[in-house]
Order: C-alpha cells, then sequence, then structure tokens
C-alpha cells in the first residue's frame, strides 16, 4: 500500500505518546528563551503610525519583478496579487494555550454527532482487535513517511527507536488481550460530559460502530498545565477510520497516492456556499471570538481500508481586528535546545477544519485553542511593501542558494503569525508579518502548487524572515 494511504488509527496515539514524552524532558536550569527579543521588536512597533494598513504599506495591488541565484540554478518569478486587510490597526496581541469548554464541548456533540456515541473504554471484539493489528503492522513495516504527518512527527522529535518501540508496544498489547476479548460487547451510551482519564486530561470520547451507521466517533481532550494540545476530532465513514482527519488535494492525493483514480471517486453535490453555511453554523455556536472563515477547497481523504471520498474542506482562522492569522500547513513549533541553549516546548499552531460532503459535516479536526490576551501595543508601525520585496527576492535566494528549481509567487500577503514570547513558556506574540505562496518546480520537472504552503515569512515591522518551525 502506498505510503499516504498508510495513515493508521494508531496516530492519536502516536500523537499522545510525543506529547508524553516531551512532558518528561528535564526542564533546563538556564532561563527559557524563544529566540529573537520580543522586546526589541514591541519597542520597534510602538513607532509613529498613521492612516491605514495599505496607505502606511504602500502596496500596488500587483507586483512583478524576477531574481535568480549568481549560478542560475535558482530562478525566481515574482507575478503575484497582493492582499493588505482593510484594517485600520494591527496591534502586536499575546495569545496563550487554552483549553475546550464543557459548552464548547456540548455544541459539538449537538451539532455534529448523528448517532448514539457509546464509551470506547468497554472491552475491544475480536473483529476491532484485529482490524486495529493489521493497521500498525501495516505502518510499522513501512516505516516513518512525511506523508503520514501525526507519526511522522513522533519520529523527528524521539527518534526512529522510539517511534518503532510505539508502535510495537500497540502490537503487543493487542496481541496479548485478543484470545480473552468478546465476540461482541453490550454498549453504553457517553454522558457527554468531561472526565479525568487518570493522568490530568480531561476527555469525552464515543464511538458508534453498528451496521447501519458504518462508523462515527468523538474525541475531545482537554491537557493539563497548558500544553497547547487540547483538541477535538470528529468522523463520520462508511467503516472504522479511527478518527484519521486527514485530507488532501488532488495534486497531493497524485503525489502521495499515484494509484488511487479520483475520476472513479464520486463528486460533492452540495456547493461551497452551502458547505460553507453549515460549518458557519457550528463555528457561531462555539463563540470563538474572532474566528472566521479562511479557505473553503475541495480535498480528498483515504484511511487505511476506507474508499477514498471527496469534500469539500472548510477552514477557519482568528480575524483579529480586521487582519487574519495567515493560515500555514506548519503544524507546531517543535521542540528543540539550539545551539545558543536556547530551550523550546512543543506547542501547535491553533487550527480549525471541517470537511463536508452530501451527508453533512463528516469531519473536524480543532487543534490548540489560543486564549486572546490584550494587545501589546495599540498598532504597530510597519514597514514599506517596497523594502519587504527587497528582503524577499535576497533572502528567499539566499536561503535555498545551490537548489536547482524555478520558483514563480502568485500571492503575497499581509496577516497575522504567532511567535513566541521571549523567555515565557507557552506564551505568543500575534505579529503582523508578509507570505508568499506560489508554484515550486524542481529539478525533475515536479511541479508543487500548495496555497497552505509559504515560500518565505517576513515580519512586517523589522524585516526579520520567520521560521515557522522554530517559532520566531
Amino acid at each position: 500500500m502506498n505510503s499516504r494511504r498508510m495513515k493508521t488509527i494508531l496516530a492519536p496515539a502516536l500523537a499522545l505518546t510525543m506529547v508524553l514524552a516531551a512532558g518528561c524532558q528535564a526542564t533546563p536550569e538556564d532561563p527559557i528563551v524563544s529566540g529573537k527579543s520580543s522586546d526589541a521588536l514591541i519597542e520597534r512597533a510602538a513607532g509613529e503610525t498613521s492612516g491605514t494598513l495599505a496607505e502606511r504599506v504602500a502596496a500596488p495591488e500587483t507586483y512583478q519583478s524576477s531574481a535568480s541565484s549568481q549560478d542560475g540554478r535558482l530562478t525566481v518569478t515574482i507575478d503575484a496579487a497582493v492582499t493588505v486587510p482593510a484594517a485600520e490597526k494591527v496591534p502586536i496581541i499575546q495569545v496563550t494555550a487554552s483549553e475546550i469548554s464543557q459548552e464548547q464541548a456540548d455544541v459539538l456533540l449537538e451539532k455534529l454527532v448523528q448517532s448514539t456515541l457509546h464509551s470506547p473504554d468497554q472491552p475491544l471484539t475480536k473483529d476491532e482487535i484485529t482490524q486495529a493489528l493489521l493497521l500498525a503492522e501495516k505502518l510499522l513495516a513501512q516505516g516513518p513517511s512525511e506523508a503520514d504527518e501525526e507519526s511522522y512527527q513522533l519520529y523527528l522529535a524521539e527518534g526512529r527507536e522510539v517511534w518503532e518501540q510505539a508502535l510495537q508496544d500497540r502490537i503487543d498489547y493487542y496481541t496479548d488481550i485478543y484470545d480473552d476479548a468478546p465476540e461482541a460487547v453490550e454498549s453504553k451510551p457517553i454522558s457527554g460530559v468531561f472526565s479525568d482519564r487518570g493522568d490530568g486530561m480531561m476527555q469525552i470520547e464515543g464511538v458508534n460502530r453498528a451496521k447501519e451507521i458504518g462508523y462515527e466517533a468523538i474525541r475531545i481532550a482537554d491537557y493539563p498545565d497548558g500544553q497547547g494540545f487540547s483538541s477535538a476530532f470528529y468522523s463520520r465513514n462508511i467503516a472504522d477510520d479511527g478518527l484519521d482527519i486527514s485530507y488532501d488535494s488532488a495534486q497531493d492525493m497524485a503525489l502521495y497516492d499515484p494509484d488511487t483514480d479520483l475520476s472513479q471517486v464520486p463528486d460533492v453535490t452540495v456547493t461551497e456556499g452551502e458547505a460553507q453555511g453549515l460549518c458557519d453554523g457550528v463555528v457561531e455556536a462555539l463563540a470563538i471570538p474572532g474566528m472566521g472563515c479562511w479557505s473553503v477547497r475541495k480535498t480528498y481523504s483515504s484511511s487505511p481500508l476506507i474508499p477514498t471520498r471527496c469534500c469539500w474542506e472548510v477552514r477557519y482562522t482568528r480575524q483579529m481586528n480586521g487582519t487574519p492569522i495567515t493560515y500555514t500547513n506548519d503544524s507546531y513549533v517543535s521542540m528543540n535546545v539550539t545551539s545558543s541553549g536556547s530551550y523550546q516546548v512543543p506547542w501547535p499552531y491553533e487550527s480549525l477544519a471541517f470537511y463536508v460532503n452530501d451527508d453533512g459535516i463528516v469531519g473536524m479536526k480543532w487543534m490548540s485553542p489560543y486564549a486572546v490576551g490584550e494587545a501589546v501595543t495599540e498598532d504597530s508601525a510597519l514597514l514599506p511593501f517596497a523594502d519587504v520585496m527587497d528582503i524577499f527576492e535576497k533572502m528567499y535566494v539566499v536561503d535555498n542558494d545551490g537548489t536547482e528549481m524555478d520558483v514563480t509567487v502568485k500571492d503575497i500577503r499581509l496577516g497575522y503569525a504567532r511567535v513566541l514570547k521571549q523567555d515565557e513558556i507557552g506564551v505568543g506574540l500575534l505579529v503582523p508579518v508578509w507570505d508568499f505562496f506560489g508554484t515550486v518546480t524542481d529539478q525533475d520537472g515536479a511541479v508543487r502548487d500548495d496555497p497552505t504552503v509559504t515560500l518565505l515569512t517576513i515580519n512586517a515591522i523589522d524585516g526579520a524572515v520567520i521560521d515557522r518551525a522554530a517559532g520566531y
């Protein structure tokens, strides 16, 4: 089976293993520092401002230019639409990790769940154990794959040995309990109220695998100590997909799963507007401050043993004072100790997406909600657009020197990005940044055109290049 189709029901368990492993790291003796100076950035942002954002940055509606490396192996063509929010101010705003409230959990259970869900804590049946074993063994045989994002992050964070052991432990567990497992169990409906798992994590989890239903499940989890891993997953499918909420564009499906013929996958008949309307109603009921629709695009889902299906992906980000947080596919700030001795705790970026087909909302993934705090500055002094473009054309070539590829920048956006606040754990700052999106053609002629992959992120206040994986 192709690597893209090897995504497994074990992904949430592996993600949990990664969180627990992170929690076991020794606390560094040195002060925790998160990269570049927050104080210097705030001081610079506090400069004199006047006029709208568009007037201040003096950006054109479109921009054309070109650049190349000295050896000519890298060429950059800029023929882009430029998007500047229609806002008067763009303050730096502080955010911290938050949780999902019982009231919000009630909304998800009411708006999404279509059947009576039962506790997954009841004994697994022999058939359920067999399916879980097959999936774990396939993934272990395949090895780490970037296409299997969540387990791949465990591999990157802890190494192959830990990744393999996590899967082997799961295989051993299922093997040990198989003989004593029942053929069937009496279902117990869930209460819908958060309960303590015993390790400080509060969770609501329910599943229905009845033949007339197919499969429906939800998991809502609040992690202790503000770790930023609170999440909610929901799925309805024709069979057990283990809450594997993984969807890709047609282009990515062709790249990761070339054996799948998307022309044979039934298209959705529900319209883009109808799909967004369904999701807008849920988001409004969740009462998440500033949350607004970012994009609607057609995507395809493929879980092990489950046929691929077509859905609308309806994605949301925060809109702060009229300026959105720019969505990119960067999952989280990784844990690492830098050469300067700085220490960073893993912290996912906030992400909220729904998946809609003709059956309604059949999937949802909500990761790491933010608690929005005070505005650290009343507004932010921004660099002129011309200065930003000078930085991009120089730095992109420098960062990719020696790489043979043709790049076309098609979209340039001013929006917010979260960076870590210096010397504080679990505290971030929403700062204005410029992001650049477009197509990349490598030396083999393969074209990558993903509107969620930023080519470069530049701080709109001081012109510094931001590494989203590092968090600053």
